[in-house]
């Protein structure tokens, strides 16, 4: 068959938010991704791109034979069959295809490359397709691990087999406990990544792909080089005025917060289950796009559990307008869990922002008393303040002699969350993603504090408590920063500033 000539304009055809996932072998040069994550806000165009991708592959590959995958078959026809008969209508192309609509099946009739669909009620099915080499994965949030485990597995293939898995960022669990976040996301706070991760395998794949297998501790894992690209309707330019009105309506419904979360920023959400302690704390209402500003001091707040992580919350305060803003968080984990180390990672942030001022340092007062393990017996502050101080930055200690009661300053925080007590207001940069998760998580204990619940590592067995840390870090730092109006609530609950005074609350 002659040559034919088929003329697409990527730079017309593909939004640019994923112009970097192409690989025409001319003008865009994207290596080769064993899995890429499309995921994010609704009406992104992710679904449409990888469709589109693959038609184009299809056509020009000389071998090209791809699964369509979904939770039950019989979605797979009103998405990715139907999207991509679309796309072959649209661009002019149906005498180039054969569409069979009972079988599910697109071939290019020039070369019998194809596309066949297989939906996850039938798993006998992939796991016996023959030979794919390419697998699309459409709302991938709807499948289960075992499920995913069964589609990597079945891909067995003369080639390297590309894998695209779309899907938007719900659950019906909080997301740090579902499986699609812990096994692919869980690694890094970006929201696109690289990243090569490595699963363990058998001595026969070690021998079958040397090159892609590593040796540790006398086991065998296989590297799967992995991307993910998230986005959402503000990538895509199409995207009519009433789906935009429609998702940015969210923000101002306290019932549709987890959607706005999900559908319109493309992030990862919580469903709220009721009995949180930062009761009064609202996504729609206390997160912002703003960071930090020039000229304006920093304050650091540190609380020294070492697991999960160390936390550093970094807070600027607008005195003239009276609001506080968490513009950043370093939650420091293994190796970076000891005060020297989360000292330099907090070095490093001022240095990215070019800070050279005073910092003002607050937390934990417990972390204040000398080490009995370490012969200098230095405390954990006196270690990380030196650390920081050798850089050539001047602090001012700013940690209290005692701890404020965990029920009041609670009280005293949700006030202003709520009411914007004395006038002030609080603000929670959107990239504190960490701070956030602890801010909504966080649930209340009988007596009105937090309740910290341990959990365990499944790698490492170590127990610890999952939820707290940020939270204990914001009132240390409100309730001295805002010392005075903190004690004139505690005079306004009948007294308690009098005993607290006196200790009762330390």
């Amino acid at each position: 068959m002659s040559p034919i000539n088929i003329n697409i304009d990527y730079e017309t055809v593909f939004l640019p938010c994923y112009r970097h996932l192409l690989n025409d072998g001319k003008q865009y040069h994207s290596k080769f991704f064993d899995i890429d994550f499309l995921y994010g806000g609704r009406d992104s165009g992710k679904s449409r791109h990888i469709a589109m991708q693959l038609l184009i592959d299809c056509m020009i590959s000389p071998y090209f034979k791809c699964l369509l995958v979904r939770k039950v078959l019989n979605t797979v026809r009103g998405s990715q069959f139907s999207l991509l008969k679309g796309i072959v209508e649209k661009w002019g192309l149906k005498k180039f295809f054969s569409i069979n609509e009972s079988r599910m099946e697109i071939i290019f009739k020039p070369t019998g490359n194809g596309f066949y669909c297989r939906g996850l009620d039938n798993v006998d099915n992939i796991k016996s397709f023959d030979n794919p080499s390419h697998c699309w994965v459409e709302e991938g949030n709807q499948i289960s691990k075992d499920d995913f485990v069964v589609i990597l597995t079945s891909l067995r293939a003369e080639q390297r087999v590309k894998t695209w898995f779309s899907f938007n960022p719900e659950c019906d669990m909080n997301y740090t406990e579902f499986w699609l976040w812990q096994e692919w996301f869980s690694h890094t706070t970006d929201l696109s990544w690289e990243w090569i991760k490595e699963i363990e395998v058998d001595y026969e794949v070690f021998k079958q792909f040397p090159n892609r297998c590593v040796i540790k501790d006398n086991h065998y894992y296989l590297q799967y080089e992995v991307r993910a690209t998230q986005s959402t309707y503000k990538n895509n330019p199409y995207c009519s005025p009433e789906r935009i009105a429609l998702y940015e309506s969210y923000k101002t419904s306290k019932n549709n917060a987890y959607w706005y979360q999900t559908y319109t920023l493309g992030l990862w959400g919580y469903k709220r289950t009721g009995g949180e302690y930062w009761k009064c704390f609202s996504d729609e209402k206390h997160l912002t796009n703003n960071g930090y500003e020039a000229n304006n001091t920093i304050h650091l707040v540190l609380d020294n559990n070492r697991n999960p992580y160390i936390s550093v919350q970094i807070w600027q305060v607008f005195e003239t307008e009276k609001f506080a803003r968490q513009i950043a968080e370093i939650p420091c984990r293994h190796p970076d869990n000891t005060a020297a180390k989360a000292a330099i990672q907090t070095v490093r942030f001022l240095q990215k922002i070019n800070y050279k001022n005073v910092l003002l340092i607050y937390g934990d007062a417990t972390a204040q008393a000398g080490s009995t393990v370490d012969d200098d017996g230095k405390s954990f502050f006196q270690k990380y303040i030196q650390t920081i101080s050798s850089n050539n930055y001047q602090i001012r200690d700013r940690v209290s002699t005692s701890n404020p009661s965990v029920e009041l300053s609670g009280d005293f925080i949700n006030e202003i969350y709520e009411a914007n007590y004395g006038g002030w207001s609080i603000e929670i940069n959107m990239d504190c993603r960490v701070s956030i998760e602890d801010y909504i998580m966080a649930k209340e204990n009988m007596n009105g504090g937090i309740l910290k619940k341990r959990v365990t590592d499944p790698s490492t067995k170590i127990s610890y408590e999952k939820y707290g840390h940020f939270s204990d870090c914001k009132r240390y730092f409100l309730t001295t920063v805002l010392k005075q109006l903190y004690d004139k609530f505690l005079v306004g609950k009948k007294g308690i500033g009098i005993k607290n005074q006196l200790g009762y609350f330390r």
